[in-house]
């Protein structure tokens, strides 16, 4: 069966993060709240500008499936958390969607999986915020149980020549060996 991969977020950086996932091999699941992104990507459309319906009909024939369940987080060995981080009044990330992806893959969350914080934040987000509510919510450890790490998002919207494939990615784990299998899977 493979790898299998759970992006939640399914925006301008969730959907070609699955495209290129589908494209190594990957089994992806696209994870997200819209039950009208779901059925659209489901039924091969697009709703962002960087990838066509051709796009999501190829991941489609690769094994991709969009879903809004957060159950299909207990079948993944890797979990990327692609939501929206828009300012709330106080100039500050508004991390509710955060919150709420980190409470559902706390949820499902199985020992030896990667999870990965890719949404704007702030520094420490990652191992306070996401960190509390996958070990509270799972009972497991960071760095021990699971491994967990932060990859900001390098997506430029509409650039024709810096895409995810050719533009470099820096990770950061929570532990040597969780940067390490953050960097294998990017890889």
């Amino acid at each position: 069966m493979g790898e299998v991969l759970t992006i939640i977020g399914l925006g301008y950086v969730g959907l070609p993060l699955a495209q290129e996932a589908c494209r190594s091999g990957l089994r992806v699941n696209g994870l997200d709240v819209s039950p009208s992104v779901v059925d659209g990507l489901n039924s091969g459309s697009s709703h962002i500008d960087d990838l066509d319906g051709d796009d999501i009909v190829e991941m489609l024939a690769a094994g991709f499936h969009a879903t809004s369940d957060p159950a299909c987080i207990a079948e993944s060995s890797v979990v990327v958390i692609c939501v929206p981080t828009p300012l709330s009044e106080d100039g500050r990330p508004d991390l509710d969607a955060v919150e709420s992806a980190a409470s559902s893959v706390g949820d499902h969350l199985t020992s030896g999986t990667l999870v990965v914080l890719e949404s704007t934040t702030y520094p420490g987000t990652t191992d306070g915020t996401v960190r509390s509510l996958l070990e509270e919510r799972s009972g497991l450890m960071a760095g021990a149980d699971f491994a967990l790490a932060y990859s900001p998002e390098r997506i430029d919207p509409g650039n024709a020549d810096f895409g995810l494939r050719n533009t470099p990615k820096v990770v950061g784990g929570l532990t040597a060996a969780c940067t390490d299998r953050a960097a294998a899977f990017y890889g």
